[in-house]
């Protein structure tokens, strides 16, 4: 008898496994190899960059979590360099911590490992308790989520696209060519403890294991699938838009065909166990939004974000951290994806994810290398210029590839040299003089073997433990999961519940926490998007929208005003383009009261109290004492002193100049007190 065919595939997609024969069984093999050849990378060039804002909070939930089983992060915040705008207190009174928490609860694992090694091999903390916050711990962490989430990224990405039947030669263009010159490779070799590796890692980890449920809708895989969108949102939140990618696909699929013998995807009942996998694994971030800002779906900084105002041109093609613009290779990328109905289940939630980052308040993502928050889609980009390699199997294609490439990996050599500030806007004319001055530093400053020197026993002991460590899972994984998959089912379940229970004990252990902790230092309110204005103010001044700059200058001095910036650029504003000098005097005066005594500020300013002579004549004593102040600033005492007897001359009860012309002379003989400004 003949057999019966077998049922046609779904559009779009194969079975769920790897093109070819056998590869299978070399998967263990190959990716061994590339682990170990990646962390060999790595122990040369990696460096410990966990530091504030953004790392630090999550540092701070691994270590909260780790070491003390609870959400009170002020010993945690204690130990790190943060500026003083960057902590406050929710109106529960704890410490704030607006960061999603899944990234730290990646790292715990790694900094368990940091703690027992440390226990067992005291040499690698010489001098120091193993507390979680060594430069041995922060490096297991950086190394072994580099490795596993970076790494992991790059090799379920290149398996993602094979099994949806691409070539191995366009998968391996692609994957090379990402791994080398895009936003990823930045935050895979230089900026590399962050939440973007770990939110790629999951992301399609969900789509690998959406690919075989359309096939094979067990419930044990859709509750996998379901954890790990779970994480995905854990890490960031706008990763559960991928969720629509099983409801989009559904959606095509019966478009598609009428044919009965297709499979339909997973039964009502089975969306419900990919929710439930889902809510178990997000549910501790409840838990922290409850305790600490009082609601189960507080979501702090949505309110940064502004739905119906998009910047989706700069934030895809501006000089200013453009997605496109900086790694041309997501553009084309996600043109890729573009061209075929095919993709259209993953292009929705990309391009969904595109507006909304476009109507955050900082579009351009604050310090960031492209636009980092579109670096968890990495996967789809990889799929999607796979996809063009095949569809047009050109040369000159991959030559454009390989420029686009080429392009960003200059851009962010010159970064690592020092010529180009991620902090600060820097136009197009900057950026293409600072990009061949800072090829040979950067290049310089990733093969000179970093923080080695005292510590290289704890560096190749970390790299010898995480490799060795990640090398025998990789290895044994494979067999374990074929043989015991309800186990490793069941294991997972049972840490997902362990994790709710520490979630669960830390928001009962909170209160008492707080209670012994100093927050003497904390503010009452969150003055965190002082920044985004100055940053946003800056790039306005520099592109000439005066109006918009000096509204934003004056947000960002009145939301935080001990920082001067946003007071002096206020000041050049209103003086230099808009001729209001004495809207200017109060705004300069703002920002030398708050320490900006650079000399260039200080003679503008000194030009000012000038023209205010002449302006405002019933000012006199008080300029002529403000601009001996100045003078004094600069060190031209003499001059100084000439306006503090100018002061007396018009008002000889002026006691601020008496007081300042005591102040110049003890200036004269060496000491530095400061001067009275009115």
């Amino acid at each position: 008898m003949t057999p019966a065919p077998a049922p046609p595939t779904p559009p779009g997609w194969n079975t769920g496994s790897t093109p070819g024969n056998g590869t299978e069984n070399r998967f263990p093999v190959q990716a061994l190899l590339f682990f170990v050849g990646l962390s060999l990378v790595l122990l040369m060039i990696l460096r410990v960059r966990i530091a504030p804002p953004d790392l630090a909070f999550y540092y701070s939930f691994a270590r909260s979590l780790a070491y003390d089983l609870d959400f009170s992060f002020a010993n945690e915040y204690a130990r790190f360099p943060f500026a003083f705008h960057e902590l406050y207190l929710t109106s529960q009174g704890f410490p704030a911590n607006d960061w999603p928490m899944g990234t730290g609860v990646v790292w715990m694992p790694f900094l368990w490992l940091s703690r027992l090694a440390a226990t067992v091999f005291p040499f690698l903390v010489p001098d120091q308790t193993p507390d979680g916050h060594t430069w041995f711990d922060q490096w297991v962490v950086t190394l072994g989520s580099t490795l596993l989430f970076g790494g992991g990224t790059l090799w379920l990405s290149a398996l993602y696209a094979r099994r949806a039947g691409l070539s191995r030669r366009a998968v391996l263009w692609a994957t090379g060519l990402m791994a080398a010159g895009s936003s990823f490779s930045y935050h895979l070799f230089v900026n590399s403890a962050d939440s973007h590796p770990p939110s790629a890692f999951f992301i399609v980890l969900f789509l690998l294991l959406w690919q075989t449920i359309r096939l094979n809708p067990s419930p044990r895989l859709l509750f996998l699938a379901g954890c790990a969108i779970g994480l995905a949102g854990l890490v960031r939140p706008h990763n559960f838009l991928f969720l629509l990618t099983p409801v989009v696909d559904r959606w095509i699929f019966r478009k598609a065909t009428e044919n009965a013998t297709i499979p339909r995807g997973p039964s009502p009942s089975g969306y419900f166990i990919l929710a439930a996998g889902a809510c178990l694994a997000f549910f501790p971030q409840l838990l922290v939004w409850k305790t600490l800002y009082g609601s189960w779906l507080a979501i702090p900084r949505s309110e940064d974000v502004f739905w119906t105002h998009p910047e989706l041109y700069n934030m895809l093609f501006s000089d200013f951290h453009g997605m496109i613009s900086w790694s041309p290779l997501f553009g084309i990328g996600l043109l890729g994806l573009g061209l075929s109905r095919r993709w259209l289940p993953i292009l929705v939630p990309v391009l969904l994810q595109i507006y909304i980052y476009s109507c955050n308040l900082a579009w351009w993502s604050g310090g960031s290398f492209g636009n980092r928050r579109m670096v968890g889609c990495t996967p789809l980009f990889i799929l999607g210029l796979a996809a063009l390699f095949e569809r047009i199997p050109k040369t000159w294609l991959k030559a454009v590839a390989s420029l686009a490439a080429g392009w960003t990996l200059a851009l962010w050599l010159a970064e690592v040299g020092g010529t180009i500030q991620l902090d600060h806007y820097q136009p197009w004319t900057e950026i293409l003089r600072a990009v061949p001055q800072g090829l040979l530093p950067g290049l310089a400053g990733l093969v000179r073997f970093p923080e080695w020197g005292a510590h290289t026993p704890a560096r190749l002991g970390g790299w010898m433990l995480v490799t060795g460590l990640l090398a025998a899972v990789l290895w044994l994984s494979p067999r374990f999961i074929q043989k015991t998959r309800i186990a490793g089912t069941a294991g997972l379940l049972g840490l997902l519940i362990g994790l709710n229970g520490i979630g669960v004990v830390a928001a009962l252990r909170t209160p008492g926490a707080v209670q012994s902790a100093d927050l003497s230092s904390y503010r009452t309110w969150d003055r965190f998007t002082w920044i985004v204005y100055y940053e946003r103010g800056y790039y306005l001044l520099r592109q000439g929208r005066y109006e918009a700059a000096l509204k934003d200058m004056t947000a960002a001095a009145l939301i935080e005003p001990r920082f001067p910036e946003p007071w002096m650029y206020a000041s050049y504003i209103c003086s230099l383009e808009f001729g209001w000098k004495t809207h200017s005097y109060h705004l300069g005066r703002m920002a030398i009261r708050y320490g900006k005594h650079t000399r260039e500020f200080l003679a503008f300013f000194d030009q000012l109290l000038t023209d205010l002579l002449v302006l405002q004549p019933a000012w006199r004593p008080m300029v002529y004492t403000q601009r001996g102040v100045v003078r004094g600033l600069g060190g031209n005492f003499d001059q100084a002193q000439h306006d503090f007897n100018d002061a007396l001359a018009i008002d000889p009860g002026y006691t601020v100049a008496v007081k300042n012309l005591a102040i110049l002379e003890a200036r004269r003989q060496g000491d530095n007190p400061p001067f009275h400004w009115e």
